[in-house]
């Protein structure tokens, strides 16, 4: 079975080819690959359009870096030219894969049960504090994610 749509390659962005840069330095510190050799893989794939650009790089090399990061655990959808996703976008906690809308209406329905509490029963304000408290830890968590 061909891995190539009926289109053609595949168009990449810049994900995929610093995912190539980062996966071109594993082979050079596993010494595959010369300075030379290295360096100038990467300029090719700093300048690759396609995954078929990207896949002649890697055409002679071996496939330790796929196998590391399937046996790590699910990664989620692939990347465009047929390995998995990177490690940086397959490492997120539960709350960086909660979806944004469905935070925002977990929020909403807090507050209100606050504003209830608090201004129709007459509880201390436990629950607000608690609120707040669970939004800085999420918002902080999601930074961190990002900048991973």
């Amino acid at each position: 079975m061909s891995d190539e749509r009926p289109g053609g390659p595949i168009r990449i962005g810049d994900s995929e080819r610093e995912d190539a840069v980062k996966r071109l330095g594993e082979h050079y510190e596993a010494g595959r690959l010369s300075a030379e050799e290295h360096a100038e893989r990467v300029g090719r794939a700093l300048e690759a359009k396609t995954d078929t650009d990207l896949a002649a790089l890697f055409s002679d090399l071996p496939e330790a870096h796929k196998a590391g990061r399937q046996q790590a655990g699910p990664t989620g959808p692939s990347s465009p030219f047929g390995g998995p996703r990177p490690e940086w976008a397959a490492a997120r906690g539960r709350i960086g894969k909660l979806p944004v809308p469905l935070l925002i209406a977990l929020g909403v329905v807090g507050v209100l049960a606050s504003i209830a509490c608090v201004a129709g029963a007459g509880h201390p304000p436990v629950l607000p504090i608690a609120l707040i408290v669970a939004a800085v830890v999420v918002i902080r968590k999601r930074r961190m994610e990002r900048r991973a």
